[in-house]
This record gives structure tokens, C-alpha cells and sequence, in this order.
């Protein structure tokens, strides 16, 4: 038997592991022991958490602890979806989720554990902390009150008393705006607290996803106070977002209706109109609501966010010169309007003003996710900026979800049938493609692109011949409608890496099947080719010079060989080379191979437009394997560096990205080529001062 021996390393952290582990038991024992007592003082029993849930809460605790908070959050939300009934995960998770500064997620947390243990004094005191830290003053102030009547003389009265004028104060100032601005009609001590308070738990359960609630919450309120305009607007919101467009619609339409000089309702029924595939109509309505801009804050916002789903560009500059009379404006509206403004200019091709107010912008709300994004796509030259809001607000997640199963489970199925299937999307498809972030834009795409109807292929169409979305995108775009023949090999006008150039597409179909070739040979081939990879070229030689010995005029062998004597590069041998490719090229000049290289030599020679015309022939041919395809677009990656055309090299090689394996060697050296190209001729500048 062998003994391990420890180092003195080893049992130091040994011992703090130890140590580590007994705080982590005796924090769990004193917060055990709090809530024992406090249940004599509530007259409440807690049930202890099992052993296994406890020994799970231990291994949180000490990963929260010891800094992996990704992790331990990670096994705090696995633990509560198992177990959520239980208040010790619950306890745990509010507590967590408060030291890290998550406000709303600790909110929810308190709000679940109140709601297993509602008699529990400690639990009802935490929640109506938590609402206060989430600035929900209404239902704080309604958790404080309860505290205080039913546990007057707990040991945590102070934590009661000390908050609730601060509580009160601004509850009642919101139900007092409230009552003038948004068509409430209920004093704070007659029914106008509770309501306001419902309104903040619509909100919360908005926030949390929990759309079914927050509609129940939303329609209730509805019921007492049919005119109060933020349950009316926030109940389109939460429809659209369920997936029910034609129930946000009408709900949007209604109260439009009834309230006609509403500007945010007039915004959002043109947001929603549009998003639930009625662009017409939504653009009639746009017609209406800039003719006389909406001037107070929200409806502002609302205007202008509706106006850049709609892609109207111009009339948001235009809106663009009111900001300064917009008061007051908090600095995260006045972060949300610059962004847009940025999004607008930039599409009008003004970028030095786009990236002036993405600075602004960044200034004044530092955490505003798109505008960052934007210009770091913007640096990185990543070619997907300008875009004014996410996906999801585009679409529903759920209704996403479903689209994107259906043509997972089985793509065949569903070509031709996604956009009858989905005419909402279908009508956004043309507008994600032109304007909407990489999630929208890549998703447009690929439902464009499986669709594959008359309609979704005029979409693809517009946008590969466009200028908006990152090149290799819209070269996506481009081969599919080859495919679907809606366009020919061109050449065609493509707009890459901030100018147009002329494109010329393959027209061949790639076929991967295996050539066939006699037993004997092709194994000589094989192995000569690898040797050659290898860089064994005597080995290589040997192996080519014997298909040639049986088979004087194999084409392949003959390429190869030359090959050898291009790579060593002894005395004559690379004018040998040079000499018997040229020699191939004119005996057979169907052999693609021979060709390419030939191309090659004339670009090294200065003779673009020969190696073009060379190349060119060679995208026109009907067919071409996947070896053939390959070098094709290496040999005009190749081409396009000599004649100091970067974008056709860059528009090559996404090509060859399509059809090649992923971590392909060749296509990494070329990507490394161009990018050792681009670094030597280029400088990109920052965008952020």
C-alpha cells in the first residue's frame, strides 16, 4: 500500500478549505437559528431545507464566496426551478442576488418567498425592502404598513418605521400625477394606493417575462379605471409580446379611439401596427403624427422608436432638431433618442455626425447596450451598424422560437410554406434585412433564404444588391439567388468594404462525390499528394514520376509534379514548372487546375486582366468539384491581393468560407494573408473620444 504525502502547500490550503467550508456551516446554522426565532416571535413554523437542498445551499454559498459567481448563480437557478416552493432557495437567492447589486432579480425572489411563507415577518419586511430598492414606493409602503400591524413589537420594527414617510411621500406624489396626467381618478387614501400599487406589480411582472400575470394585473386595473393610459399602452405591449398581435392591435386601436389627443397611444399603435404586419397602414399613421410632433418626453421617445422601426430616417432627423425643447428629459431618454438619431444619420450616409451622437449618447447613459455595439461593430469594420433596436423587440421570443423549431426539425417541410405560415414575419423580413441588428438580420436571411417564394427572393434580392448588413451576408444572399436562378454568374455591382466593385458569381454546381480513378493510381496520387503536404518532396516526386512511368499523359500527376518543382525551387526547376502548367493549360484546357495556375503566373506577371478572363471561364463551367472549388477561390484570393483589390479578396474567400469545412488550414493562411495585407495598407481609426 502507498501513502500520498502532502505537501506544506497542499495542507495550508487543505486547512482553508476546511475553514471555509466550517464559516460556510456556521453562517447557515445562524441564519437557521434567525429564522427559528423569528417564527416564535410570528408564531409561525419554517420547515428546515432537506439535506440535500442544504448541502446544495452550502456549495452556492461557497462558491459566491470564493468569486464564481457565474457558477454559483448558474446552480441558484437550477436549484429554484427545482424547488420552488422551498424558502430556504428562496432566502438564499434573494440574499445573493441583493449582495450583487440585482435589485430586481432579489425583488422577485422576496417577492416568492413571501408568498411560501406569507405569516413569516422577516420575509413580508425583506419584499417591501426590496420593492423600495426597485423604486416600487407603492407596494413598499403597503408591505411596511402590514409589518407594523401585525408585528408592532418586533425586534425589526425600526427597519419599518424609518422608510415609510420616505414611502408615503412618493406614493402619494405619483398617484397625484397620476391623477392629472394619466387619466386616473382615485385619491391615495380612497382605493388610489392599492391601485398604483397593482400598476407597479404590472410593471415588475413585466420586467420578469411573466406576461400572463402582468395582463391580469393590467386588465383589473382596467376594469376600475378604464381611461388610466399607462395600463392601456402597457397591456398592447404585453399582447404583442405573448405573440397575440391581433389582440395588440385592437387593444392599440381602442384606445386611439377613445383617446384621440393621446400622443404616446398614437406612437405605439404605429409601432404596432407595423410589427404586426401592417406597414401601410402603420406608415399612414406615421404621415399623421409627424405633421405635428408629439413634444413631451415619453411620446417623444415613443414617436421616434416607432419611426425607426419604420426606417423613416429623414423624418427622424428632422424630429432630431426638437430634442433641446423636450423638458425635462431624464438622461436615460435623452440616451435611448441619441442612439436613434446616431442609427438615422449613419443611414443617411452622414457618419462623422452618427458617431458624434453615439459619443453623446455614451456620455450621458454609459450603459446603453445598442449604441455600444453599434460602434464597436463600427471599429472592428464588422459591417452589420447602423441598427436601432434588438430583435426582440421586433418579434415576440416565443413566436421566434416556434418559427425556428419548425425549420430546424426538419427544413424540408417547410420550404415554400414559412411565409404563408408566418405573414407577420414575412412582411418584417425586408426591414430586419435592412435594418435590423445581426440576430434579425441573420434570422431574415435564413427564413428568406428556406422560404425561397417569389416574395422572400425579392427581399434577398434587394438586400444583396444594397449596400446595408455586413458583406459576406449579403454574398450569402447573392449565391442563393444564383441557386434559385433569379440572377446570373454576372458580373454583378456589390458594395464591399465601403465601395462598389464588380462580382462575378459561380455558376457551377459543387459536387463532393470521389473521382474515379483506377485502384493503382489513385493510391500513388494519394500518396504523393500527402507527402507533398508533408513537405517530403523527394517522396513525392517518387510517387508522381511512377503514375507517369504507366501513364505518361495523367493530367493529374503531370500538375503535381510541376508542383514539386515550384515548391523545391532547384536551379531551373520553378521555369520547368512554370513551362509544363502553361503546357497542361493548352492540351487541356479543360483541366481547371492547370488553368488556375496558370492565372496565377499572369497576375505574378502583372497581367490581371489575362488571369481574370482565365479565372472566369472557370466560374462559368456547369460543374466543379469541391477541390476544384476550393482552389478557385484561393487562386482569386490570390489574384485580387496582386492586383491590390482587398474587397474581391475578401468577397473570395467568404465564398470559400461556405463551402469549406470549419477550421479549414487553407482558409485560416488565406485569412492571415489578407489580414497581414489589410494591416500593411490600412489604418482604422476610433470612433469613441
Amino acid at each position: 500500500m502507498t501513502f500520498a504525502v502532502l505537501s506544506k502547500e497542499n495542507k495550508v490550503a487543505q486547512n482553508n478549505q476546511k475553514k471555509q467550508k466550517q464559516k460556510q456551516r456556521k453562517l447557515r446554522q445562524r441564519q437557521v437559528k434567525d429564522r427559528k426565532k423569528n417564527a416564535r416571535l410570528a408564531s409561525v413554523v419554517i420547515p428546515e431545507p432537506s439535506s440535500k437542498i442544504a448541502r446544495k445551499l452550502d456549495e452556492i454559498y461557497e462558491c459566491f464566496e470564493n468569486g464564481e459567481l457565474n457558477y454559483a448563480i448558474e446552480l441558484l437557478e437550477t436549484l429554484a426551478r427545482s424547488s420552488p416552493k422551498s424558502a430556504a432557495v428562496a432566502e438564499v437567492e434573494a440574499g445573493i442576488y441583493q449582495r450583487m447589486g440585482n435589485n430586481e432579480e432579489a425583488c422577485r425572489a422576496a417577492r416568492r418567498l413571501l408568498k411560501i411563507v406569507p405569516e413569516n415577518p422577516e420575509a413580508m419586511l425583506g419584499y417591501a425592502q426590496a420593492s423600495l430598492f426597485c423604486a416600487r414606493s407603492s407596494i413598499a409602503l403597503i408591505q411596511y404598513r402590514k409589518f407594523l400591524d401585525r408585528w408592532p413589537n418586533h425586534e425589526l420594527v425600526a427597519r419599518a418605521v424609518e422608510p415609510i414617510e420616505i414611502c408615503e411621500t412618493e406614493s402619494r406624489r405619483r398617484v397625484d400625477v397620476a391623477n392629472q396626467k394619466g387619466g386616473l381618478s382615485l385619491k391615495f387614501d380612497d382605493g388610489g394606493l392599492e391601485f398604483y400599487a397593482r400598476h407597479e406589480a404590472s410593471l415588475e411582472r413585466m420586467s420578469s417575462n411573466n406576461l400572463a400575470e402582468a395582463i391580469v394585473l393590467l386588465e383589473q386595473n382596467l376594469k376600475e379605471q378604464p381611461q388610466f393610459m399607462s395600463s392601456r399602452n402597457n397591456l398592447v405591449i404585453c399582447h404583442f409580446y405573448q405573440g397575440d398581435f391581433e389582440l395588440a392591435v385592437d387593444a392599440a386601436r381602442e384606445t386611439c379611439q377613445l383617446f384621440p389627443d393621446n400622443r404616446f397611444a398614437q406612437a405605439n399603435l404605429v409601432k404596432v401596427e407595423f410589427l404586426s404586419g401592417n406597414p401601410e397602414k402603420a406608415n399612414d399613421l406615421a404621415d399623421k403624427m409627424i405633421i405635428d410632433p408629439p413634444s413631451e418626453q415619453d411620446a417623444y421617445t415613443a414617436a421616434v422608436e416607432a419611426l425607426s422601426f419604420l426606417g423613416r430616417d429623414h423624418d427622424i432627423v428632422v424630429l432630431s432638431q426638437m430634442l433641446e425643447t423636450v423638458t425635462p428629459i431624464d438622461d436615460d431618454k435623452k440616451g435611448v433618442l441619441l442612439h436613434h438619431f446616431a442609427v438615422a444619420n449613419f443611414r443617411m450616409d452622414d457618419r462623422d455626425e452618427a458617431v458624434r451622437l453615439w459619443n453623446q449618447c455614451i456620455e450621458v447613459y454609459p450603459d446603453h447596450s445598442d449604441a455600444l455595439e453599434n460602434v464597436e461593430d463600427l471599429e472592428a469594420g464588422g459591417g452589420n451598424a447602423a441598427w436601432a433596436e434588438p430583435m426582440g423587440k421586433w418579434l415576440p421570443q416565443p413566436f421566434m422560437q416556434e418559427i425556428i423549431k419548425k425549420y430546424e426539425q426538419d427544413i424540408g417541410n417547410v420550404v415554400g410554406l414559412l411565409a404563408k405560415q408566418n405573414p407577420v414575419v414575412a412582411t418584417l423580413v425586408p426591414a430586419l434585412l435592412d435594418r435590423g441588428d445581426p440576430v434579425g438580420r441573420e434570422f431574415a436571411l435564413n427564413f428568406a433564404s428556406f422560404d425561397a417564394t417569389p416574395p422572400m427572393l425579392q427581399a434577398l434580392k434587394d438586400f444583396a444588391l444594397g449596400n446595408r448588413g455586413p458583406d459576406s451576408m449579403r454574398n450569402r444572399a447573392m449565391m442563393t439567388l444564383r441557386k434559385e436562378q433569379i440572377i446570373d454568374a454576372g458580373p454583378h455591382r456589390f458594395y464591399s468594404r465601403g465601395k462598389w466593385t464588380d462580382i462575378k458569381l459561380m455558376a457551377a454546381e459543387i459536387t463532393r462525390e470521389p473521382v474515379e480513378v483506377e485502384a493503382w493510381k489513385s493510391e500513388l496520387l494519394e500518396e504523393g499528394y500527402w507527402a507533398m503536404s508533408d513537405g517530403d518532396l523527394a517522396v513525392a516526386e517518387e510517387a508522381f514520376q511512377q503514375v507517369l512511368d504507366r501513364d505518361p499523359d495523367c493530367r493529374s500527376a503531370r500538375f503535381n509534379l510541376a508542383g514539386v518543382w515550384q515548391r523545391r525551387g532547384r536551379g531551373d526547376e520553378p521555369d520547368m514548372a512554370m513551362r509544363e502548367m502553361r503546357q497542361i493549360h493548352s492540351e487541356h484546357p479543360d483541366y481547371s487546375f492547370a488553368a488556375m495556375a496558370v492565372a496565377m503566373f499572369e497576375a505574378e506577371n502583372g497581367n490581371f486582366e489575362l488571369a481574370k478572363k482565365i479565372l472566369g471561364e472557370i466560374y462559368a463551367l456547369p460543374k466543379l468539384h469541391i477541390s476544384e472549388a476550393m482552389m478557385l477561390f484561393a487562386s482569386q484570393v490570390q489574384v485580387s491581393l496582386a492586383e491590390d483589390d482587398l474587397q474581391a479578396a475578401e468577397e473570395s474567400l467568404n465564398m470559400m468560407q461556405q463551402i469549406a469545412e470549419e477550421d479549414d488550414p487553407q482558409v485560416l493562411q488565406l485569412r492571415a494573408m489578407i489580414e497581414h495585407y489589410r494591416f500593411a495598407n490600412v489604418e482604422s481609426p476610433s470612433l469613441i473620444n
